[in-house]
C-alpha cells in the first residue's frame, strides 16, 4: 500500500521538478523499502498485550520469591531505551548510501535493458561497469557496515546491563537458598522467569526498534505527503483556457533556474508566439530551449516573469484543462510496450479506444505506415516484453510517439521537441511536410506549433524563427531574414549546410 501510494503521489504532482532532485529520489527509494517496516511494526504491536500479560504474571512470581526481585526488570530499562535508538544508526546509514545505492542499481539494471546491449557490446565496457558497480555497491556496504558497528555497540550496553541483572538475580536468589530462605525450586524458577523475562524485554526491545523504524517511514512518507501538497498549492489556478488562441502565448520577462544551481538557463526573456503560426525555436545545447518548452507546459514555474496565454498567467489557469489543450511529441519519447493502439491512443485518454481518432493521429503524425507493416495492425502488440510482441527501430517508435502528440484534434499549442531525430534526412523531409500541412490546419484556428529541431533544414518552413543563445533571445524573423541579416543563425545554418556538401 506504502508503494503504491508512494507513486500515486509522485504521479500526482502536476510539476516534474521533484523528479529532476537527486534528494528526492532517495527519499522515495527510502519510503519503498520501508514498506516492510510498517508491517513488522504492525505485527509487533499485536502481541503487545500477550507481552505484558506475560511479564505481568512474571513479576507476580518474582515478588513471592522475594519483593526485591521486583527490581529485575529495572535492568531492562536500558535496553528499552537504547536498542530503539540504535536504530538511527542503522537509518543514518541507509540514508548516507541511498544516493550510491541508486546509482548502482541503475548500472547493474543496463545489462537487463537491450537498448544498452549494443554499446556495452562493441565498446566492451561491460566489465568496467560491473567494476564500478561493485565499488558502488563496496561503498554502500561499508558505509551499512560502520552503521551496523554503531548500532550494535549501542545495544550492546543494553543487553550488558540485562545481562548483569539476570545474573544478579540468580545470584541473590542463591544467597537467599543458603540462608534458607528459598529453595531449590526457586532458584529453577527463578532463572526461567529471569529468562521469560529477558525474552519478554528482547521481544519488545525489537517491537519498539520496528516501530522506531516504521515511524521514520511514517515521517518520510508525510514529508512526501507535505510535498505532494504543497506542489499542487502551487497549481492552484482555475481559469479556463480559451476556446481559440487570439494573441498567441507570450513570455514576459521570464527567467528561470533550475532547483539546486546557481546559474539561470533562461533570463529575461520576452517572447510572442502569434496564434496561428509555426515557430520554430533553435540554438546551440544548452541555449534553454527545452527549458521553454517544460515552462510552456507548467512543468515548472518561471523563477521570474510570466507565461501568458492570450494575456492570462499560465499560472492563473487550471493546469490540467491546460494541458488538455496540448500536444506533441518530445525529445525524451516514451517507448510504450502495448499494443500499437494504445501507444498511439494513450496521447487523448478519452479517445483511446476511438479508431478512428487514432487512425487520424496516424496520418497526421506519419504514424500510418508503420501499422500497415504490423502482423495485426494496432492490436499488434509491440516489444519485447510480450511473446508476440514486434520490435520497432528508433525511426519506427518515433513516429508512433508523434502520432501519439496528434491524438487531440484541436490543441492549442503543438509542441514538436526534435520529432525527427530518429529519421533519415529523406524520411524526415517527407515527415516534415506532413508537419506543415498539419500545422497550417490547426493554425486557421489560431493554434501555435512550437518545433525545436537541430537540423536547420527542417526549421525553414516555419512562419518565425527563434534563436536563443545563453538563455535569451538572440535573433527573431523568418528563414531569409536571418540569412541576410548574417547573424548567428546564418553562420550556424551555413555550418551545417557544408557537413553535406
Amino acid at each position: 500500500i506504502i508503494d503504491r501510494r508512494t507513486l500515486e503521489l509522485t504521479a500526482g504532482m502536476p510539476g516534474i521538478e521533484h523528479l529532476e532532485r537527486p534528494e528526492y529520489l532517495d527519499q522515495v527509494a527510502l519510503i519503498r523499502t520501508g514498506g516492510a517496516s510498517l508491517m513488522r511494526a504492525v505485527f509487533a504491536l499485536t502481541g503487545a498485550a500477550s507481552l505484558a500479560l506475560s511479564m505481568g504474571t512474571g513479576l507476580w512470581l518474582l515478588g513471592l520469591v522475594h519483593p526485591l526481585l521486583l527490581l529485575v526488570p529495572l535492568f531492562a530499562v536500558p535496553t528499552a531505551i537504547l536498542v530503539p535508538r540504535s536504530q538511527r544508526y542503522v537509518d543514518s546509514a541507509n540514508a548516507a548510501a541511498a544516493e550510491r545505492q541508486r546509482a548502482a542499481t541503475q548500472l547493474h539494471h543496463l545489462f537487463l535493458r537491450p537498448a544498452a546491449a549494443m554499446e556495452l557490446r562493441v565498446f566492451g565496457c561491460g566489465a568496467q561497469l560491473d567494476q564500478r558497480s561493485d565499488e558502488l555497491w563496496r561503498e554502500v556496504a561499508d558505509v551499512q557496515l560502520r552503521g551496523a558497528v554503531r548500532s550494535a555497540a549501542v545495544a550492546c550496553i543494553g543487553w550488558m546491563t540485562l545481562t548483569l541483572g539476570y545474573v544478579g538475580a540468580l545470584l541473590f536468589t542463591a544467597h537467599l537458598a543458603i540462608d534458607g530462605r528459598a529453595t531449590v525450586g526457586d532458584i529453577v524458577l527463578v532463572s526461567q522467569l529471569a529468562l521469560m523475562i529477558r525474552g519478554n524485554v528482547t521481544q519488545t526491545a525489537n517491537a519498539a526498534r520496528q516501530a522506531a523504524a516504521a515511524m521514520r517511514t511514517t515521517d518520510r512518507f508525510l514529508w512526501l505527503e507535505d510535498l505532494a501538497t504543497a506542489q499542487t498549492a502551487r497549481y492552484n489556478g482555475t481559469a479556463a483556457p480559451p476556446d481559440a488562441l487570439r494573441d498567441g502565448i507570450r513570455l514576459d520577462g521570464v527567467s528561470f533556474t533550475y532547483p539546486g544551481t546557481t546559474a539561470p538557463v533562461l533570463h529575461d526573456l520576452d517572447l510572442l508566439l502569434p496564434a496561428g503560426l509555426t515557430v520554430a525555436i533553435v540554438g546551440e545545447n544548452g541555449a534553454g530551449k527545452t527549458t521553454l518548452v517544460k515552462l510552456l507546459a507548467g512543468m515548472y514555474r518561471p523563477t521570474s516573469g510570466r507565461v501568458l496565454v492570450d494575456g492570462t498567467d499560465v499560472v492563473d489557469l487550471d493546469i490540467a484543462r491546460w494541458r488538455q489543450r496540448m500536444g506533441g511529441t518530445f525529445q525524451d519519447f516514451v517507448r510504450l510496450e502495448t499494443t500499437a493502439r494504445y501507444t498511439v491512443g494513450v496521447g487523448d485518454p478519452p479517445s483511446m479506444d476511438d479508431d478512428e481518432v487514432v487512425g487520424r493521429a496516424m496520418d497526421r503524425g506519419g504514424g500510418s505506415a508503420v501499422v500497415a507493416r504490423l502482423t495485426a495492425g494496432l492490436d499488434t502488440h509491440l516489444g519485447k516484453s510480450y511473446l508476440d510482441g514486434e520490435e520497432l527501430s528508433g525511426g519506427q517508435w518515433q513516429r508512433l510517439a508523434v502520432a501519439r502528440g496528434m491524438m487531440r484534434d484541436q490543441p492549442l499549442c503543438l509542441v514538436l521537441d526534435e520529432p525527427t531525430a530518429a529519421l533519415d534526412p529523406a524520411a524526415e523531409h517527407a515527415l516534415y511536410e506532413q508537419y506543415g500541412r498539419t500545422a497550417r490546419a490547426l493554425g486557421r484556428d489560431g493554434s501555435v506549433t512550437v518545433l525545436i529541431s537541430h537540423r536547420f533544414s527542417s526549421v525553414r518552413m516555419a512562419d518565425l524563427i527563434v534563436v536563443i543563445d545563453t538563455g535569451a533571445v538572440a535573433e527573431l524573423g523568418t528563414h531569409k531574414d536571418l540569412l541576410a541579416a548574417g547573424g548567428l543563425y546564418a553562420r550556424m545554418y551555413r555550418e551545417q549546410a557544408s557537413a553535406y556538401t
